[in-house]
């Protein structure tokens, strides 16, 4: 079962009775994109849906590994469905109630955490990078029913590129991601970075004062110029000649805990080029990855703690033919077990402040906390 739902901003999708299903455990990422690509051939009047984690990446252009996978989860899993029903826009009904996660844990202390984002910026002055996206997980104690999980965080933190899946064999991805990573139909193609945060204020004349300390920030645009460029490359790759354009730069939006900034960069495409060709050009995401690409994730695999797994890999739809709409798979839980694995992180640049990255991540994890009913709680700092 799948469930692509914006929350009141557009239509949502249920697809059920799925007659044939793709799904390769966490480190089977080569050749993975060759089977999406006969997967997706074989079913290509339906609509396919499912998840595609961050180190898919290494089927396109292998980094050297470092980090060791810690969760389980399938790096890979897209089904065919048989049935699916389109729901016309409307606001996220009361959730029923859910238990609450007996913790939440981080995973470094907030010191350490510090203590890599200050590297990062260590290595962008000294020039190996401009920016990279550091992030880090979270890992709650929980048991209940993942699909009442899902209509709680959609209440709590409700977002347009929200989605719930489900493989079949034990994991189920809950996503409240407020980011479009890929929308395509025909020969049209758009993505959406976002690159900026501000956490949201109770006060009306704090909330406003809060997004204007973002759409002014020199730090937060550089951020998201650097990205959007990364972007127009990526889509160039495939792109018909001249076709690449960015919109209206910077652009906002405004969600229950957080202001965001964005931008969108459009091309045209040949109608011939694949889904997964497409994929291949721009996947990661680049707001995800950082700037150039190659050594952000060659930087990334350095500083994390543990593989990423479904984060800031991409889950939606393919198909029928040649349409698609994936998001970047962030604000995001994924259950197996009586487990939940959540992440959060941001974009360091040269103007980083250590303090204020980590409190980024928390900002980011405010959703998720309150479709929990659990705060995050920390390591102890060691003193010497």
């Amino acid at each position: 079962m799948a469930l692509l739902a914006s929350c009141g901003r557009g239509p949502s999708r249920l697809l059920t009775a799925p007659i044939a299903a793709l799904t390769l455990p966490a480190d089977s990422w080569h050749g993975a994109f060759a089977l999406l690509d006969q997967f997706l051939s074989k079913h290509k009047d339906r609509i396919c849906a499912g998840w595609l984690g961050y180190d898919l990446g290494l089927d396109v252009e292998a980094w050297p590994r470092s980090l060791q996978g810690d969760f389980g989860a399938p790096i890979l899993h897209v089904a065919a469905y048989r049935t699916v029903r389109e729901f016309a826009q409307a606001p996220v009904p009361i959730a029923p109630c859910v238990p609450a996660a007996r913790s939440l844990v981080a995973h470094t202390t907030q010191s350490d955490y510090e203590r890599r984002v200050a590297e990062v910026v260590e290595r962008i002055c000294a020039g190996d990078i401009f920016q990279a996206n550091l992030t880090q997980p979270f890992t709650a104690s929980w048991q209940g029913d993942p699909r009442q999980l899902f209509w709680r965080l959609c209440e709590q933190s409700p977002a347009p590129f929200a989605a719930y899946v489900e493989d079949g064999q034990g994991t189920a991805v809950l996503s409240s991601s407020p980011e479009e990573f890929l929308w395509r139909s025909a020969d049209v193609v758009r993505t959406r970075p976002i690159k900026g945060t501000r956490p949201r204020s109770e006060d009306r004349t704090a909330d406003a004062a809060l997004l204007r300390e973002l759409l002014t920030s020199e730090k937060d645009q550089a951020e998201l110029l650097m990205i959007v460029d990364l972007l127009r490359n990526d889509l160039g790759k495939v792109a018909t000649t001249g076709s690449v354009l960015v919109g209206t730069f910077p652009e906002h939006d405004t969600f229950a805990q957080v202001h965001h900034m964005h931008a969108t960069v459009s091309a045209r495409v040949p109608f011939a080029l694949s889904n997964v060709d497409l994929l291949r050009a721009t996947f990661p995401g680049g707001s995800i990855t950082g700037c150039p690409k190659l050594a952000a994730m060659e930087l990334i695999e350095e500083l994390e703690l543990v593989r990423r797994g479904v984060y800031t890999g991409a889950i939606g739809t393919f198909g029928p033919g040649q349409s698609l709409h994936l998001n970047i798979a962030i604000r995001t839980l994924v259950h197996r077990g009586n487990q939940l694995r959540g992440n959060a992180g941001g974009g360091v640049t040269a103007l980083s402040d250590p303090r204020s990255e980590w409190e980024e991540t928390l900002h980011k994890m405010a959703g998720l906390e309150r479709a929990l009913q659990c705060r995050v709680t920390a390591p102890r700092e060691v003193r010497e």
